[in-house]
């Protein structure tokens, strides 16, 4: 953006002889409650937008730091050990940790992939019965929180980059490598909360 200064000499130019209107800091002013419009109605429906969208993403933040601090009370050390996985912070391990509950309640890391709906679904013809896409039929929040903690962890920590590009070198389209990243990543993570350990590369299998 244009300083005030350059602002108003233009402005001088334009209008030798005669009276300025409007000042370098109402241009400037003005430019930035703009949204390239010349339509009163778009701007008006734009501008809603934006003001909707300012005050979902305070809610978002605020949201999270309510559910960070019902972790930290009462489930401290679960939250010290998911977020101990390089990539899971606490924007999403604690609103993973919120929508599981207690990992006890689970038979298996396979019910907690159930409950997710991240869980192949089943088609069948005649007598053939195959797998198909992920079912969706849990909780889509802790669906998308996990493909989060996944497209997280596959950037950042070195064990989990090294399985989904396994899984690509096997075949695998992104996407489906991406979600058997999440199967694992499910696996791991189950396992920690039950036997109550930390992430440790070496460790893991």
């Amino acid at each position: 953006m244009s300083k005030p200064k350059v602002i108003a000499k233009v402005l001088q130019r334009c209008y030798v002889g005669g009276t300025l209107t409007y000042s370098a800091d109402d241009i400037i002013q003005a430019a930035q409650n703009s949204v390239a419009t010349v339509s009163p109605a778009k701007e008006a429906i734009l501008q809603g937008k934006i003001a909707t969208l300012l005050h979902l993403l305070g809610r978002l933040k605020e949201t999270i730091r309510l559910l960070t601090d019902l972790c930290e009370s009462i489930m401290l050390e679960d939250l010290q050990i998911v977020t101990s996985i390089k990539g899971v912070n606490l924007k999403t391990g604690a609103p993973f940790l919120a929508e599981i509950g207690a990992v006890g309640k689970y038979a298996s890391y396979k019910k907690l992939i159930a409950y997710a709906g991240l869980d192949p679904s089943t088609r069948q013809s005649g007598k053939w019965i195959g797998k198909s896409k992920i079912s969706k039929r849990g909780n889509r929040h802790l669906r998308r929180v996990i493909y989060l903690m996944t497209a997280c962890v596959v950037r950042v920590n070195a064990f989990f980059k090294a399985y989904f590009l396994k899984r690509k070198a096997e075949g695998l389209p992104s996407q489906k490598a991406l979600f058997a990243t999440a199967h694992k990543l499910m696996r791991v993570i189950f396992a920690m909360l039950s036997q109550r350990t930390y992430f440790t590369e070496k460790e893991v299998s």
